[in-house]
């Protein structure tokens, strides 16, 4: 009985600095799987190639997660997260068997917090992002009604038809030949290191930069530059009760332009040096029941032009208006999103030829029955009017249109109209 006791002495006292050990320290694992069965189609496409519809699984923001703290004492705390996207379906982006899409493809970082604030440095969600997210009203800020499907796109498309083999016409080749990307992302996690102030009176702010690692060693030709992107972002935030409001300003250097050959810029005429700026204003307010959100954009992309040729911007702005009201168990979520058509400034880029109607409407609806505070059975409709010179779509997480035609996978003809209708369940631990 003596030599019993006196093991469970020595064994209490190894274990008992442990303990205090993990006392100090803390880790969460947290997810949520969230997976629909989708109709998709794109009809009224301009030209010859139309995309075929059909039916998919979509994992939206399925993901799984691990976060922790530590207390070091004073107020400061340590904390980290890792965070990875999850693919239902067994399947990436081309329809490939895939392990999910890679590890620590969401939001991953390593952190100081205490009464200066919250430095992070990582792979990081920008301000102009998790602005977007908060004014989505949806769960996750994901799937159809996802803003970021739209908000820091703009369609290039239409400001550089004329320089591609295509010429003046209004099937899109972008992303196979001389043209940008059809849609440059400008609200995309990226890696950085931030810094936010601490909340006075409901009001912070948070600013970001990404390192120009990515810069260029020589520049592509004699006429053109050598690359060096990067990135700042400035936030402002402020929430009292019942009402928030948001404002971005990002500053982006050579985003869009530093994949493209030099035979791809020289056909431009840019030199590959690219400006991007881009605002955003956003805010919402809870009546009870009712919640509305409104956003509004600016994205301003100046391109570097070749000797002679002057200068190049291209300006879009959006609209969005977006209510949520919730009964019960019961919620419905309306939105409407307007992408403004391109105003082109800037030497022409062919004769005779137009940039307008290059936007785009985007009508959507989603209804929610909660079982639980977990889970969650929905139906959602989005449905985005493209301009004849307009080649938008519901991009994000699952590509609405893998393997699509007229411009390669994932890209549909200008002037068609992506069409989403879908149930879906999600689940969060």
């Amino acid at each position: 009985m003596k030599k019993n006791l006196m093991a469970l002495a020595v064994a209490g006292a190894l274990v008992a600095p442990a303990l205090a050990f993990a006392q100090a320290s803390s880790v969460q694992i947290y997810g949520a799987m969230d997976a629909g069965f989708q109709y998709v189609d794109a009809p009224g496409a301009t030209g010859v190639n139309q995309y075929q519809a059909r039916t998919r699984i979509a994992s939206n923001s399925s993901l799984i997660g691990f976060r922790g703290s530590e207390n070091l004492g004073g107020g400061l705390r340590a904390i980290w997260q890792l965070e990875n996207q999850l693919s239902i379906d067994g399947v990436g982006g081309n329809n490939t068997q895939t392990m999910a899409n890679g590890w620590n493809t969401r939001t991953t970082f390593v952190g100081l917090t205490g009464g200066f604030g919250q430095v992070l440095v990582g792979y990081l969600n920008p301000p102009r992002r998790a602005y977007a997210v908060r004014n989505a009203l949806v769960p996750g800020g994901t799937g159809p009604l996802a803003v970021v499907n739209y908000a820091g796109r703009i369609n290039l498309g239409a400001a550089f038809a004329p320089l591609n083999a295509a010429a003046n016409t209004t099937a899109n080749t972008f992303g196979t030949t001389n043209g940008l990307a059809n849609l440059s992302s400008i609200t995309s996690r990226t890696q950085g290191v931030s810094y936010k102030t601490p909340t006075f009176d409901g009001f912070d702010a948070e600013i970001m930069y990404t390192p120009n690692e990515s810069a260029g060693n020589v520049a592509l030709s004699a006429t053109q530059a050598k690359l060096d992107p990067s990135l700042w972002n400035l936030g402002l935030n402020y929430a009292r009760g019942p009402f928030n409001m948001q404002f971005s300003y990002a500053r982006l250097n050579d985003w869009t332009t530093q994949s493209l050959t030099s035979a791809n810029l020289t056909a431009l005429g840019i030199t590959g040096r690219e400006r991007t700026d881009a605002w955003m204003l956003g805010g919402g307010y809870a009546f009870g029941a009712t919640t509305v959100a409104a956003l509004f954009e600016r994205v301003d992309v100046g391109l570097g032009q070749q000797p002679g040729l002057g200068a190049l911007n291209i300006k879009r702005d959006l609209w969005m208006l977006r209510g949520r009201h919730t009964a019960g168990p019961h919620n419905v979520v309306l939105s409407y999103t307007r992408l403004g058509d391109n105003s082109v400034d800037g030497r022409a880029l062919a004769a005779g030829f137009t940039y307008g109607e290059s936007g785009a409407d985007v009508y959507a609806l989603r209804y929610g029955y909660n079982f639980s505070r977990r889970t969650e059975v929905n139906f959602v409709y989005s449905d985005t009017r493209n301009k004849k010179n307009g080649n938008y779509q519901t991009a994000g997480v699952s590509s609405m249109f893998p393997g699509g035609t007229g411009g390669g996978a994932g890209v549909i003809n200008a002037g068609a109209d992506p069409r989403i209708i879908g149930i879906g369940l999600r689940h969060t631990f």
